[in-house]
């Protein structure tokens, strides 16, 4: 009996170690994009409902996402763009970060103009077309260049696109607008939609812009690497994947498990924003529509505890 007692109460003291060691919070880095925002909010609700693990979303760029990341100051990035993270590659591979599963693969991105632009300038085709166009896409702040929009500073994307700037001559033309949010971003393309007005600017799917407007992806030379690191050439279709911290599997196995199932996609994405901008909804409101909507695809990823203790608490 001595034994047997000694034996349960090593047990319950490794038990209690393993629950202290255990952070109270996962944290979620949260990129300034529309889709991110509503994927973050779809997990929080899952690991918060269903697993009883309290989740604090934080806003983070790319860098500081993999910074974050590396450091376990981030524990959790449901999109992170693999193809826009130079050193991805060898993060995974030496560990730094964990890859737990692709959220979304059928993705596009690049600079983009209405196609009833195309259809009234059928010459306009390519991203080396457009210096012949810039008369098209007059600033409204005034100047003679004319105006291609991108995201945010701090997207690896944009950073992408400055140099495209430099390399393909475009900024004796055109002034490289780059706009706080993709919200506003979108804004610009809607404004210019409606009134059936030229706009060349950068955008990707899924959004709720390329899912409610006809557009028209410009055309680059083929995807290099090395020439991506220059500014030359398109966008690859990248892996957005689900990418956790090292310690994550260990501190949090049920959950790590959830997230090995979590697999979306582009379609599933833009309905979903097309949702949130036509009802005026935010994220969370966004994803608690999906979650009631889409329970045959949601349920297969969690237990079957989870699942009901998601049910009860949104319903």
């Amino acid at each position: 009996m001595k034994k047997i007692l000694a034996i349960m109460i090593a047990f319950l003291i490794a038990m209690t170690l393993t629950a202290c060691s255990q952070p109270d919070v996962i944290t979620v880095g949260e990129g300034n994009w529309d889709s991110n925002a509503f994927h973050d909010q779809v997990v929080k609700i899952i690991i918060e409902k269903g697993y009883d693990v309290e989740v604090d979303v934080v806003p983070a760029d790319t860098a500081i996402m993999v910074s974050g990341l590396k450091s376990k100051d981030v524990n959790l990035s449901m999109e992170l763009w693999s193809e826009n993270v130079l050193t991805y590659e060898d993060d995974i591979a030496n560990g730094e970060y964990v890859e737990v599963s692709t959220n979304f693969d059928d993705n596009t991105q690049g600079l983009y103009i209405p196609s009833y632009l195309q259809e009234e300038f059928p010459g306009l085709v390519s991203v080396t077309d457009l210096p012949d166009y810039a008369y098209l896409f007059p600033n409204p702040e005034g100047g003679d260049l004319g105006i291609i929009y991108g995201g945010p500073e701090g997207w690896s994307a944009t950073a992408h696109l400055h140099n495209k700037m430099v390399e393909y001559g475009l900024e004796d033309f055109y002034t490289f607008k780059t706009i706080d949010s993709s919200s506003t971003l979108n804004a610009t393309l809607a404004g210019a939609y409606i009134q059936e007005e030229p706009w060349v600017g950068y955008n990707w799917e899924p959004t709720w812009a390329l899912g409610t407007y006809d557009m028209v992806l410009l055309e680059d030379s083929e995807y290099s690497a090395e020439d991506f690191q220059l500014g030359i050439g398109s966008f690859p279709s990248v892996n957005v994947n689900v990418v956790v911290d090292n310690d994550f599997e260990d501190n949090y196995p049920s959950i790590f498990s959830f997230l090995e199932n979590y697999t979306t996609s582009s379609a599933i994405t833009n309905q979903a924003l097309a949702y949130m901008q036509e009802n005026d909804a935010d994220a969370e409101e966004t994803a608690i529509w999906f979650l009631l909507e889409n329970t045959d695809l949601w349920s297969g990823w969690v237990t079957d505890s989870a699942y009901q203790n998601v049910i009860d608490a949104i319903e």
